[in-house]
């Protein structure tokens, strides 16, 4: 499922729980589970479309979700016919944390999919002849330029010896990383979104220094 398909899942969730919290208590679906059930379920489902849509914040998302159970749940003082009860909130915000930690694990288990499907760098490189060009040098230390197809960069130069990551954007702007690994300046070249893979992987991980 598409990163912007969770997404939408995600937020159409909280508009359905929030609208099914403050409508006249007929209006509530029914089904053959009990009531605390079915509340602690909605709120552990919605929590987990937003840690899998916004995995970068999972952790912010999750205490929104969780002190957001109160919230709703005073909401229903807006209806005539429903009323806001501490048992209540207290089961929707079990059903949360449930959803963020279960949501949490499945990113943790995909990222090491993910990174175990890439295998040892040697083999990657050997899997994609021609992605690398010849070493160049800044003066000091050998740099490596990878070939890169994206829409938001134009290049990627890696210094093997200091793990700095040299990045040209499309629009004539360059950042400069240190630290990096060799195999996460590889992995980005040959991300299927270079872009998203330096807004998730790079960007938050990897400390920024002038250019």
């Amino acid at each position: 499922m598409k990163k912007r398909t969770i997404q939408f899942a995600a937020w159409a969730a909280l508009v359905a729980i929030v609208f099914v919290t403050i409508s006249p208590i007929e209006w509530r679906p029914r089904d053959i589970l009990p009531v605390d059930i079915d509340r602690a379920l909605a709120f552990a489902a919605m929590t987990a479309l937003f840690v899998a849509a916004y995995p970068r914040h999972w952790f912010a998302h999750s205490v929104l979700a969780v002190m957001g159970a109160g919230g709703i749940e005073l909401l229903q003082q807006l209806s005539p016919t429903r009323h806001a009860r501490l048992d209540d909130a207290t089961v929707k915000a079990a059903g949360a944390l449930a959803g963020a930690l279960f949501a949490q694990a499945a990113n943790i288990i995909r990222e090491r999919k993910i990174s175990s499907r890439r295998g040892p760098l040697k083999s990657s490189r050997q899997s994609r002849p021609g992605r690398h060009l010849p070493a160049l040098s800044d003066g000091i230390n050998p740099v490596t330029r990878l070939a890169v197809d994206s829409r938001l960069i134009e290049s990627i130069y890696f210094g093997q010896a200091d793990g700095r990551l040299r990045i040209r954007f499309r629009n004539g702007e360059q950042r400069l990383f240190e630290g990096v690994p060799e195999e996460e300046a590889l992995a980005m070249a040959v991300a299927p979104s270079p872009g998203r893979y330096y807004a998730d992987r790079i960007k938050p991980n990897f400390k920024r220094i002038a250019a």
